[in-house]
């Protein structure tokens, strides 16, 4: 009598929920198909659609608050019966039953809001219903065992396979929990940040973000599409709009894709970027929930918004270069940013990461040392302001971080005891602070072959004309502090006339109309 009923529960079941859902889509499309017709006779048909699909996908969202309860429950019920076998655990196996129930209860209202998102779109449809009919049969089988638990434990071959369908039905739990991580977060989310190492192992090579947005060689002969936008909205967009998961049905895989628009049409107003749906939803404010991309999720930087920009304001060009398309000023200076000459040193240049233990020993010898960002390598040195001078021994301490090591300020201290020509050691310094040093012309040579520097501070110090003409090699220096040297105004206008563009502070400039000093040294 009781395998009867079970098998008829069990049929029910299965049979309601294919049946229900089979039946739901068959009436959700015909329905909606009779709808669209009517809606050109009779017009009160759209309010009462939508507000039946906005009450569906408002039930819809809690999925995601309720799907994680049958998941905790239904392997905790899973450790709970394998843990109290154990003779010490053999009083957690009363809890079982209960964990079980509990985990089907709230698998159905997982299951329930989750057909209701569904119905939202923006879904891979294999990817869904795998996820489905997953969940579905994970639910069967909750119910299986949660029935084998309660009436037929004593019976030696059914507890053995209630034990076999424990550990299937776990399986099931992981499976189907993965294809929704699937569908939220694309189907390679569970691989994309693995270290490297792992990866190699593992055989699974997941793109960086270096290798998505290459670098342009030539930017005259670059496609506009293909080499400036393209690389944008796939590293930017394309992971809520691809073949796994299309929000709002707007796939933005290809030139074609994104001129086809979505479920409200195109998303492109060719010739004005103001009336794109696209660009709009680029520039609304970042708490605004139809900010693309939504908050959590990497957003675009203000020149890739510029660039878009000018893209559909130029008519979405596909296969022109960018010599063939209208280029302001602005755009002209991001654009080169995006070649290698174009970026900044630090983008440039790739170092390995400084070694932790050496860090730690520097800084008990009173360095102090910092990345120069969080995401960066390189690294900026400061000494204790407790120190007063340093000695060539403590500064070759600093040698086995040469590579990492960009800004470097030894300002204050007594050098006379430095062998300053190890700073030729450090070729990527980019800005070094000898204000009150002291140093002479002597060192200049050295501080010539820095080929990267871009900013110096020699303020309070014994330079001269003869020093300073080793600066003359530093086609990068941007910034200099010449204040209370020894360089006269000569040596300094023969300098700007090699550089135009380098910024020279000599501590104050005298205004021609007042007599009054206009600046001081930064």
């Amino acid at each position: 009598m009781k395998i009867g009923t079970v098998f008829l529960l069990i049929s029910a079941i299965w049979l309601g929920e294919a049946l229900g859902i089979a039946s739901a889509n068959t009436f959700h499309d015909d329905y909606f198909s009779t709808v669209q017709v009517q809606m050109e006779i009779v017009q009160d048909s759209d309010s009462e659609v939508s507000e039946s699909s906005d009450l569906a996908l408002f039930f819809g969202r809690f999925h995601p608050f309720l799907v994680h309860l049958p998941i905790g429950l239904l392997l905790f019920a899973f450790l709970l019966e394998f843990v109290s076998r154990l003779s010490r655990f053999n009083h957690l196996s009363s809890a079982v039953p209960f964990t079980l129930l509990m985990g089907i209860l709230s698998g159905i209202a997982a299951g329930v809001t989750g057909y209701l998102l569904s119905q939202g779109g923006g879904y891979s449809e294999d990817l869904l219903s795998s996820h489905r009919w997953l969940g579905i049969t994970m639910l069967l089988l909750a119910v299986i065992v949660y029935l084998l638990r309660v009436s037929f434990h004593d019976h030696d071959l059914l507890r053995r396979i209630y034990r076999f369908l424990m550990i299937l039905l776990a399986g099931l739990v992981i499976a189907t929990g993965h294809y929704g991580g699937s569908l939220t977060h694309g189907s390679d989310y569970l691989f994309r940040y693995m270290p490297e190492t792992l990866q190699s192992w593992v055989g699974f090579e997941a793109e960086t973000e270096e290798e998505q947005i290459a670098l342009l060689d030539d930017l005259d002969s670059a496609k506009v599409y293909d080499d400036i936008i393209h690389p944008i909205i796939r590293t930017r967009c394309q992971s809520c709009h691809n073949y796994d998961r299309t929000e709002g049905d707007l796939l933005l895989i290809s030139y074609d894709n994104i001129l086809a628009g979505g479920e409200n049409g195109p998303v492109i107003t060719g010739n004005n970027a103001a009336d794109s749906e696209l660009y709009r939803r680029l520039i609304l404010p970042d708490r605004d929930e139809d900010r693309m991309p939504p908050r959590g999720r990497r957003q675009l930087t203000n020149d890739q918004i510029k660039l878009i920009e000018w893209w559909i304001e130029t008519g979405v060009p596909s296969d022109q270069i960018v010599t063939e398309i209208e280029v302001s000023d602005e755009i002209s200076g991001i654009l080169q940013k995006l070649t290698r000459e174009g970026q900044s040193f630090y983008d440039r240049i790739q170092v390995a990461a400084a070694d932790a233990e050496t860090i730690r020993e520097l800084r008990e010898h009173d360095y102090r040392i910092s990345p120069i960002a969080g995401n960066s390598n390189f690294l900026q040195v400061m000494v204790s302001k407790s120190k007063t001078s340093l000695t060539t021994d403590e500064f070759a301490l600093l040698l086995p971080l040469s590579e990492q090591i960009t800004w470097l300020d030894l300002s204050r201290l007594d050098l006379s005891e430095l062998d300053i020509s190890l700073l030729s050691e450090f070729h990527n310094i980019t800005r070094l602070n000898l204000s009150n040093t002291g140093i002479s012309d002597s060192s200049m040579e050295y501080i010539g072959n820095l080929r990267n520097l871009t900013y110096l501070n020699l303020y309070d110090t014994k330079v001269t004309d003869a020093g300073i003409q080793n600066l003359e090699r530093l086609n990068s220096l941007n910034s200099l502090y010449l204040w209370r040297t020894n360089v006269t105004p000569e040596a300094i206008d023969s300098l700007q006339s090699i550089f135009p563009d380098l910024y020279i502070n000599t501590g104050y400039q005298l205004s021609a109309e007042t007599g009054f000093s206009t600046e001081l040294i930064n």
